[in-house]
């Protein structure tokens, strides 16, 4: 039971990090061209990745917790939404009201309400709202599950929540980048020093995909202390509870090789492979003989032991901070196993040749990382194949759930 007071310390942490980099800002110190860009961005993704298109938003009453600067909430404003914005950052806040000024024609058809997810209880409100937004914000809290109750509440029978957030397996790799960082870096100086030192090339792509600040994109993903990404599980339990089922997820889970963020460009959409998209369930279709409740147990056994392990290593890394104590041993023992699940998955021959690798340069990470040696980590992290190359894993995982009228 994580208590009130850890509760309110995070938030304080939480805000006066975010207070000194606000990581929302993309385009409300750019021209309107970035603008329309973004909003052209968001369109395709609403539209074709996630399946819910601006017209769904249409008159509909919209909350959202932890807007920030209002500029991932003004698009869904212009696509005819009642906008409630729930942040507690009063710094970004601002920002938010001047781009709603500055894009709307309604502006006072909006409602800013400063307070953070814990704080806000307004029980007029419950069970109101057609939609519920909340995308990137929960892993910054110190009990996610508490949170998305909380957010819930508002969502009328019949609505729609639509959830964001970092991936636990996905954040793997941000997560050892923070435990790089902080073995040599414990103040947001010297943390902005190692990051460049460490993770230059990592910063330029992020800056190429998504246009902010060196400087923001370090306090986003690596400064910020409280950091505890959801699994997809987590998440679809949260969902079970809430009475909410699943609509649509990007990237989708059920063939997770489509992975790009969604900034990333060109786009590339399900529509593209035409004929071949089913083509691997078609093939096990194929094939199929008998019925679910007999066949499935068979093709899960493998993985539920692969699952199991995986949990256990991922978790050894995650909610990385300064006080975060990471031995090798302890990551090797854990490695192994995990190691031994994975060589028994046939069906993953090329995911499993990389994520060994990766895992080999890990482990090697971790070992360098307790010399305390700053000149041989930074030369290792450069020469490195697998570890901290390109997108260094899919961080960010959106699910749409819909508020059944009925009780599961």
């Amino acid at each position: 039971m994580i208590s009130t007071d850890q509760i309110k310390k995070n938030e304080a942490s939480v805000l006066k990090t975010f207070k000194k980099e606000i990581p929302s800002v993309y385009y409300s110190d750019k021209t309107e061209k970035d603008f329309l860009a973004y909003y052209k961005n968001a369109e395709f993704f609403y539209r074709n990745n996630l399946k819910f298109p601006p017209e769904m938003f249409r008159g509909k009453k919209l909350i959202d917790f932890g807007a920030g600067t209002g500029e991932n909430t003004v698009y869904l404003a212009k696509w005819g939404a009642d906008c409630t914005l729930v942040e507690m950052n009063d710094t970004a806040q601002t920002i938010s009201k001047n781009i709603f000024k500055k894009y709307l024609d309604n502006f006072n058809n909006h409602r800013f309400i400063n307070s953070s997810i814990f704080d806000f209880d307004d029980k007029s409100l419950y069970n109101t709202f057609d939609i519920v937004h909340c995308r990137g914000v929960l892993s910054h809290t110190a009990d996610k599950e508490k949170a998305f109750s909380i957010i819930n509440r508002y969502l009328k029978p019949g609505g729609y929540l639509i959830f964001g957030d970092p991936n636990k397996a996905g954040g793997f790799q941000n997560m050892l980048q923070r435990i790089a960082i902080y073995t040599f870096a414990n103040n947001w100086e010297k943390m902005i020093e190692v990051s460049e030192d460490f993770f230059s090339k990592d910063i330029d792509r992020s800056q190429k995909f998504v246009n902010r600040t060196r400087n923001t994109i370090i306090f986003d993903r690596w400064v910020v202390q409280c950091q505890d990404d959801p699994s997809v599980n987590e998440v679809l339990s949260w969902f079970d509870k809430s009475n909410l089922n699943l609509y649509s997820s990007y990237p989708k889970f059920e063939l997770p090789f489509m992975s790009d963020s969604a900034h990333h460009f060109p786009k590339f959409s399900m529509s593209d492979l035409r004929d071949t998209a089913g083509v691997l369930s078609e093939t096990f279709w194929l094939s199929y003989k008998n019925d679910d409740h007999i066949e499935m147990p068979k093709v899960l056994k493998t993985l539920n032991n692969y699952s199991k392990t995986f949990e256990i290593l991922t978790s050894y890394v995650s909610k990385s901070d300064l006080n975060l104590k990471i031995n090798s041993n302890e990551f090797e023992k854990r490695l192994n196993k995990y190691l031994s699940n994975l060589n028994e998955l046939e069906i993953l021959d090329y995911i499993k040749e990389n994520t060994n690798n990766l895992m080999k340069e890990a482990l090697q990470l971790l070992k360098n990382l307790e010399s305390k040696d700053y000149q041989k980590t930074q030369t290792f992290i450069n020469e490195t194949k697998y570890l901290f190359k390109g997108a260094t894993g899919v961080r960010h995982v959106d699910f749409i759930g819909y508020k059944s009228n009925e009780n599961k």
